[in-house]
């Protein structure tokens, strides 16, 4: 009990390297023989000076300051959530401090997960690259045709995300004729995916907007192919890279009617 359960004496543990059980069972037989050998030494210290052994072992030990220091330099969530596990080991124990800082933490992840990065992308001149418009204000943006990327896997989490960012693009964007949706960052995709994307080409066609794939990855390929989605779009508005489908786009199909 005083080796494995004491603050203190983890934190000293882990400051001096321990790695195995074994730095616990040396560290309980060194408090045995302090115990019978050295308390009548230790029984006259005053309780402040034991105090400040204590607090020095946690707050030096626990505590990394620099680490602290290049979370408040490199992302401020980060360094909340380390203040707030500390603040809470410090206050009600180390469980609960453990237990607030995966919970904020997986709150943080839970956040992300759904709420995937949906740039624009607007076309570097001179080239056939496309890349973020946000970033790259004097890159040219295609009349007519909106380039979307989804930076991240398709599934039953950012699903809906992607369908009201595409609802957004659809009907908000004026003149937009045609749709291309870079696929290079979707890593994955499951079923709920695939039947999202189904409603998302019915959800342009009725807007009177084509709906055109890009850099599609070989497994979301195949997904798509076995839930029909792609005999659904079209093997016509599924291409290679994101140039040739706004070319294609550029080159006059004609889009769906509005209904």
């Amino acid at each position: 009990m005083p080796v494995s359960t004491s603050l203190s004496a983890s934190s000293l543990n882990d400051h001096t390297g321990a790695r195995t059980g074994l730095a616990s069972l040396t560290t309980g037989v060194i408090v045995l023989l302090t115990l019978l050998v050295l308390a009548p030494v230790f029984s006259v210290l005053p309780k402040p000076v034991l105090a400040a052994l204590i607090i020095e072992a946690v707050v030096m030990g626990m505590m990394d300051v620099p680490e602290m220091r290049r979370l408040a330099r490199v992302l401020r969530f980060d360094f909340w959530i380390a203040v707030a596990a500390i603040i809470a080991t410090l206050l009600v124990g180390v469980l609960a401090g453990v237990m607030i800082g995966i919970g904020l933490s997986l709150i943080w992840l839970v956040s992300v997960a759904t709420s995937p990065p949906m740039p624009v992308l607007g076309r570097q001149p001179g080239t056939q690259v496309f890349r973020e418009q946000e970033g790259h204000p004097e890159d040219e943006q295609v009349p007519g045709v909106v380039v979307l990327r989804l930076d991240g896997g398709l599934f039953f989490a950012t699903a809906d995300a992607l369908e009201d960012r595409v609802r957004e693009v659809a009907l908000s964007t004026p003149g937009v004729t045609g749709i291309v949706l870079d696929c290079g960052g979707m890593d994955f995709i499951d079923s709920q995916g695939s039947a999202k994307m189904r409603e998302i080409l019915e959800l342009t066609e009725q807007a009177g907007v084509t709906l055109r794939l890009a850099r599609v990855k070989p497994a979301v390929r195949e997904l798509l192919a076995r839930d029909g989605v792609l005999d659904r779009i079209g093997a016509d508005k599924t291409h290679g890279n994101i140039d040739e489908a706004v070319k294609a786009e550029l080159a006059g199909e004609t889009p769906p009617a509005r209904q």
